[in-house]
């Protein structure tokens, strides 16, 4: 890989993954040897995210306004923020501290 690549570090279902920036998260949990389903995705397509098949839990690093700096948690690490609804994870890239589930009670259809 050239070294001109920038790399986004993400977690997956726990597991730590970095992948070349603009990879989308399809892509990125294969790394992890987790299979997102999918039905109308394909690598060498556009991604349209029609099917709704891949749908995951998203949370993205919460930044301060006032200052540009990631939140932390009492412990030390980045406070997370996860959306109302899923996200398709053939149609979204990868952003550096984000977390993805794929397995949680939202993205099962429990709620």
């Amino acid at each position: 890989m050239a070294d001109n690549v920038k790399m986004v570090k993400l977690t997956i279902n726990n597991l730590p993954v970095s992948v070349p920036a603009g990879t989308v998260i399809v892509d990125a949990a294969k790394k992890t040897d987790i299979d997102i389903p999918v039905f109308c995705y394909h690598p060498k397509m556009a991604p349209v995210g029609m099917c709704r098949l891949c749908l995951v839990d998203i949370g993205r690093p919460v930044i301060d306004r006032a200052t540009n700096q990631t939140v932390l948690e009492a412990d030390g690490t980045p406070k997370i923020s996860f959306g109302p609804k899923l996200d398709t994870a053939c149609t979204t890239p990868v952003s550096e501290g984000m977390v993805v589930i794929t397995d949680s009670e939202k993205s099962r259809g429990s709620t």
